[in-house]
């Protein structure tokens, strides 16, 4: 899978990194293909869980298994298993395979980690928290909190800083249409808020995004804070107006990293325009659903792409927004879903 690298369990006792700014999450989608989207290859249609136990967010406290602070980890998840990447070595290993206990499986298509490290994962429906291991590696047991709306499929999940949609870290979700909601955390079965879109393409951006067309999220978003002001990025694609059947056609060969309005965010209306600006030319890699970020540096990690029969990858950004692939993963079945980081991480991509 990859090279030699140190056991997980052992990173976790690393001495802790000094915690400056802090990150509120990463949300990952991987409907960026969504339904009504042609070349739709991987869209994690789900089974019904019905499950027991749907607290809600502020009753849940940090898993005993759960990050210590400031380590350096980031959390990846495929459709069946959650891994860990440690962001120094740049290596990436199996914890295990998600567990639903006697409710039906799904598709895990993101994750995302709250400030207190407690870890979440979501299928297109529901969010769970997720129990990590205590030997570091073995099963990961889910429980059910939240169920989503079917009116939408949702890909992607994360919490945005302390203040800006709450008093406390606001849950964040994007559904198949590239949009992100928000998720009140006062009822099991939420009623979601539309917090806006990534807008049209404007004179000067990249060319795969052509005049009429619009930037929807392609996979992931990173929340985070630095002196106390909370950032945002996300990875974009370039997307076509829907046609009158309702179909639209998406770029997936090359993603662009983009700020975040975040005021724009915090204003929770459905006509907000979320892209503050995007960074360079693009990433020159496509399906990047599931992001997390260390330093100066933002992870990306990609979906398999089964036309070009290229396997999912570890994708280094910068804040030029170009990738460099760092390590391909043949052996994971269908790719990359998503990704979550520590809000302990210091990110210092956008200040």
């Amino acid at each position: 899978m990859s090279s030699t690298r140190l056991p997980f369990a052992l990173l976790r006792l690393l001495p802790l990194l000094p915690l400056l700014p802090t990150i509120a999450g990463c949300i990952v989608s991987n409907a960026k293909d969504g339904a009504t989207t042609l070349d739709a290859g991987h869209g994690g249609l789900d089974g019904g869980s019905t499950g027991d136990d749907a607290g809600l967010l502020a009753d849940v406290a940090a898993p005993d298994a759960g990050p210590a602070s400031g380590t350096p980890v980031i959390y990846v998840s495929s459709d069946t298993e959650l891994w860990e990447m440690n962001p120094t070595t740049k290596s990436v290993a199996r914890i295990g395979a998600f567990d639903f206990g006697s409710a039906a499986k799904e598709n895990i298509t993101d994750v995302a980690v709250n400030g207190d490290g407690a870890v979440w994962v979501n299928s297109s429906t529901k969010v769970y928290l997720a129990t990590l291991p205590a030997g570091g590696t073995g099963a990961v047991a889910l429980t059910l909190k939240l169920t989503l709306p079917t009116t939408s499929k949702f890909y992607a999940l994360g919490f945005a800083p302390a203040g800006v949609l709450e008093t406390g870290e606001g849950l964040v979700a994007g559904d198949s249409l590239g949009d992100l909601y928000y998720i009140p955390a006062s009822s099991p079965t939420p009623t979601l808020q539309k917090l806006g879109s990534f807008g049209p393409c404007k004179a000067g951006d990249p060319p795969q995004c052509a005049s009429g067309d619009h930037w929807e999220l392609s996979g992931d978003v990173v929340f985070y804070s630095v002196n106390g002001l909370p950032k945002g990025l996300a990875s974009l694609r370039a997307c076509t107006k829907p046609t009158s059947s309702g179909t639209t056609t998406c770029d997936n060969t090359n993603d662009v990293l983009a700020e975040i309005d975040m005021t724009a965010l915090a204003a929770k209306s459905p006509t907000s325009v979320l892209r503050k600006q995007i960074l360079g030319q693009g990433s020159a890699n496509g399906r990047v659903y599931g992001l997390g970020a260390w330093g100066d540096v933002v992870y990306g990690f990609t979906l398999a792409d089964t036309k070009s029969a290229s396997p999912a990858a570890l994708v280094s950004i910068g804040a030029s927004g170009a990738g460099t692939v760092l390590q391909t993963f043949p052996t994971v079945t269908g790719g990359w879903s998503g990704a979550g980081v520590s809000t302990k991480a210091t990110i210092t991509v956008i200040q």
